[in-house]
């Protein structure tokens, strides 16, 4: 990943701030290809040196977009958390900002982009899944081990543990809400997801 995807976020009103919201815009209402980065540097108001001299390509900007996006979602943090409350209370905690953030428009929008240009921009893809999901999956799996670490469960792939958690915090939910066959869950239907996910890997993976 480009060194400017670590880079500490821009400030607001800056060129490279300015670049993000304007490529976020036009990449979640034409999709990655249409875009070019000439329209880039029109939507946001800069001549194309400015822009190169911030991200060398469209590819390094769109990195750089999901990397800011994700800094944002704090799953280290809720993990960390999460080890301090009881076992059962710290996966609810887990799976309610998990389920909370795969559900909010602009995940979503980001999802649907990115689903659709896979095929032709696999770049796009291994950007989006490296900073996104890939470190979300890192951190519930580091938690899995703690679990295990402890005593608490018995489990003995992390990996897979948190793939089946995240898998079941998902259920259908966010497919049907994906392609609009549903509105978003309320908040009791969220608990009886959440709930029924934590429910199923304690007794699944009891010692």
């Amino acid at each position: 990943m480009s060194e400017h995807a670590v880079a500490p976020t821009p400030e607001a009103g800056s060129k490279p701030a300015q670049i993000l919201e304007a490529a976020g815009k036009l990449f979640l209402d034409h999709g990655y290809g249409a875009v070019s980065m000439d329209a880039i540097a029109k939507t946001a108001n800069v001549s194309k040196a400015t822009l190169y001299a911030h991200f060398g390509s469209k590819d390094e900007l769109f990195r750089v977009m999901v990397a800011r996006e994700c800094k944002g979602q704090a799953m280290a943090a809720v993990c960390e958390e999460a080890r301090a409350l009881d076992m059962a209370d710290g996966l609810r905690l887990i799976a309610r900002h998990f389920v909370t953030l795969i559900l909010s428009p602009q995940a979503l929008a980001g999802y649907r982009v990115v689903v659709g240009e896979a095929h032709r921009f696999p770049e796009l893809a291994s950007a989006f899944y490296e900073a996104g999901p890939a470190r979300t999956m890192e951190h519930i799996s580091a938690f899995m081990t703690d679990l295990d670490g402890r005593g608490l469960l018995r489990i003995p792939d992390p990996q897979l543990a948190a793939e089946q958690f995240v898998g079941l915090v998902k259920s259908h939910t966010h497919l049907r809400f994906m392609l609009c066959l549903s509105e978003r869950p309320t908040e009791e239907q969220l608990t009886r997801i959440v709930d029924g996910a934590v429910s199923l890997i304690i007794r699944g993976y009891a010692p």
